[in-house]
């Protein structure tokens, strides 16, 4: 079934058909939505989304992301996802953008989206391989 890119985002994020992003992550993704990404070959401890140790006092403590990590999650979450449609390919799609690349200072572009200026950078790339430019 092909799902649209927000709904697929919204899942990854651990919503649901309906809900708006937004308001999710303003009351608080849920930790287990970390797990969807790692789904996808993505490691949000890694990228930047969340430290290991606040992770781990957010799991005792029975927290949600902030607003913060959520966008953070958020912006990395749709870059997976359009990564995947260009490439076509999950493993394909991990391997871009784990490879850091001359466009992005040498940083990896799941790096680069840990600001909007950079995610923006990574969107646009993405766009253009996709429209058979070179990125």
């Amino acid at each position: 079934m092909n799902t649209h890119p927000d709904l697929k985002v919204l899942q990854i994020l651990g919503g649901s058909n309906g809900m708006r992003a937004d308001a999710l992550i303003r009351s608080g993704v849920p930790l287990e939505a970390l797990e969807n990404l790692t789904k996808h070959g993505v490691n949000p401890v890694g990228v930047g989304i969340i430290n290991a140790r606040t992770l781990r006092h957010r799991k005792a403590k029975g927290e949600a992301l902030s607003q913060e990590e959520g966008d953070h999650f958020y912006r990395v979450s749709r870059i997976v996802v359009l990564a995947e449609s260009v490439f076509g390919d999950k493993e394909k799609a991990a391997r871009w953008l784990a490879k850091p690349q001359a466009m992005f200072d040498g940083l990896t572009p799941l790096a680069a989206v840990a600001t909007t200026p950079g995610y923006v950078g990574v969107e646009d790339a993405l766009q253009r391989i996709h429209h058979g430019f070179a990125a």
